[in-house]
């Protein structure tokens, strides 16, 4: 079928020809008028036409009609003119000038359309990607503040206390420490524990809980009027326990409500209170705050 097709498309040609030598209206000066005339003067249909160059008859027919809206990118068309062209047996470079210059000014519209559209949506999407990264790099900022926050509460057995600076200590406690009065024979001794008998006592491998004598019970300040470096109040049972620098036990029992116990020693002062809620502390005179070293009512905290 295709070589009488071709053979049809030659013949018009040459009739063509002649009809042009004797005076004939000139060929119209578009690429698709040019086709469809050549293509009418050879008697084929657009099915002819598809079938030959394996088109669409509905593509053939949107090229005789230069309707490019119908057709696919500019470089197919350009080689469905030039097949076109050579299966009729005319020239294809005057079709593609007539197609050049009917593309030029809106092809380069397209372009340009389709080159600022993209440049819009990628710098939309640099725009959006920031804050996508920011949202998300925030987040996780915050989700490991927390869980660092978290661990730092959480309580080990090897896990030091946490460290206070307590207020400075006041000058008189800074003192040379004076002997204990000596008191007269009869007289009732005071229920005070000074700093002076506290330091006084032997130095002992540190006992356990169970070797510690319950402590007298004493009041918050001491013979020499200086303010213990730490008073220990309880409005309910807990239990108790403070070590000096050198690991000596200077408090560990379970108190009842009503306790008091004003400690000193050598520093740094490790306290450990079980229940915390029915607590309350003074360093050096001062009151503390234990909320911030309490974890699962458990408060820990060092007086330095």
């Amino acid at each position: 079928m295709n070589e009488g097709l071709v053979s049809n498309v030659r013949a018009s040609t040459h009739h063509e020809a002649n009809l042009t030598h004797v005076g004939s209206a000139p060929a119209p000066d578009g690429y698709g008028p040019r086709l469809a005339r050549q293509r009418q003067s050879a008697g084929l249909s657009f099915s002819d036409i598809a079938s030959t160059l394996r088109l669409h008859p509905n593509q053939v027919r949107a090229i005789e009609e230069e309707d490019l809206a119908r057709l696919p990118a500019v470089a197919y068309v350009r080689g469905f003119i030039r097949s076109y062209a050579r299966l009729l047996n005319i020239d294809a470079e005057p079709l593609l000038t007539d197609l050049n210059a009917k593309l030029a000014p809106a092809q380069e519209s397209v372009v340009e359309g389709m080159a600022t559209d993209s440049a819009a949506r990628a710098a939309g999407q640099e725009r959006r990607f920031p804050q996508w990264a920011i949202g998300i790099a925030v987040l996780i900022l915050v989700a490991l503040g927390f869980i660092g926050w978290q661990a730092t509460l959480a309580p080990t057995a090897l896990q030091a206390a946490s460290e206070v600076v307590a207020p400075p200590a006041a000058p008189s406690a800074a003192a040379p420490l004076a002997p204990a009065p000596v008191a007269a024979p009869g007289t009732p001794l005071p229920a005070v524990i000074t700093e002076t008998s506290t330091l006084a006592a032997s130095v002992e491998p540190v006992p356990t809980p169970a070797d510690v004598a319950e402590p007298t019970v004493a009041s918050s300040v001491t013979a020499s009027g200086a303010a213990p470096t730490v008073l220990l109040r309880f409005s309910g049972a807990s239990w108790a326990e403070v070590t000096d620098r050198g690991g000596k036990i200077l408090l560990s029992q379970l108190s009842s409500a009503g306790a008091e116990h004003a400690l000193d020693g050598e520093l740094p002062l490790t306290v450990v209170i079980g229940d915390a809620n029915f607590a309350s502390v003074e360093v050096r005179g001062a009151a503390f705050n234990l909320q911030p070293f309490t974890r699962n009512n458990i408060a820990r905290f060092t007086v330095k």
